[in-house]
């Protein structure tokens, strides 16, 4: 069902808070003063048309029921609407959104077979703003599509230990949701640090048993034993790795 624009534009209006509350206070003070933003019904018609690509490109599982979703979309804005925007405000535009979709898949119960990542871009060649679905495993491929029969599902359960002195845990399944981690209300694992991003990174599990971390476009980055992950990069995870997110460290204690 489509949107009325009164929730069009009431989501516009969250989506845009919540946007320069992840810019961190210097930015936000320079862009609350500043012309160069997006307007806020464009941001919520972005999460309309978002939604709508997760809709029309829903693949049939095993049982023909059509429930498994694109995981990667890519928002391909013109240089003209964007020229004046800064790389990091664009950046902040991608991970808001991927914040927004990742809830409306989740509460759909689709499945997807990697982490839910909205990349925004500016591209020279674009005449107008697109929006593009992709079926990626686990983000290690932008390009893979899902192309035969859900395999068995795989379930793990991870348990780490956070420089703060807490424990904590994820449990996780194959053909299911990653857990995220971050700042935001509503992440499997929830870091209340300044330096973690509101949707920093994501552990999931392949079904053939391996536990892998991706980042997801964070702004100071996911490292695994100090080695910083690149934006493509899914890497395996075993005991005694140590995830730095942002500042913050998870050491990985358990992995059954």
């Amino acid at each position: 069902m489509m949107p009325d624009g009164n929730n069009v534009f009431d989501k516009a209006e969250s989506l845009a808070r919540r946007i320069l509350e992840r810019l961190g206070t210097t930015v936000d003070s320079k862009l609350a003063t500043s012309e160069h933003t997006l307007h806020a019904r464009v941001i919520g018609d972005l999460a309309s048309r978002l939604e709508n690509a997760v809709e029309s490109n829903l693949q049939a599982d095993e049982r023909g029921i059509r429930r498994i979703s694109p995981n990667h979309f890519r928002v391909l804005f013109t240089y003209e609407e964007t020229s004046s925007l800064s790389p990091q405000y664009i950046e902040s535009v991608g991970n808001e959104l991927t914040a927004a979709l990742f809830e409306y898949i989740n509460n759909r119960r689709y499945v997807i077979r990697g982490p839910v990542i909205v990349e925004a871009v500016r591209d020279l060649f674009a005449t107008s703003t697109e929006i593009k679905a992709i079926f990626s495993s686990n983000h290690a491929s932008r390009s893979e599509s899902v192309g035969s029969p859900a395999e068995a599902e795989c379930a793990k359960v991870v348990r780490l230990l956070g420089n703060d002195g807490h424990s904590y845990q994820v449990q996780l399944m194959s053909n299911r949701a990653p857990a995220h981690v971050g700042r935001v209300a509503g992440s499997a694992l929830r870091l209340d640090d300044p330096s973690v991003s509101r949707m920093h990174c994501a552990i999931s599990v392949r079904a053939d048993g391996s536990v892998i971390v991706a980042d997801l476009g964070s702004a100071n980055g996911t490292f695994v034993n100090e080695r910083a992950l690149t934006p493509d990069e899914a890497c395996i995870l075993n005991r005694g790795d140590v995830i730095g997110v942002g500042d913050f460290k998870l050491t990985v204690t358990e992995i059954n």
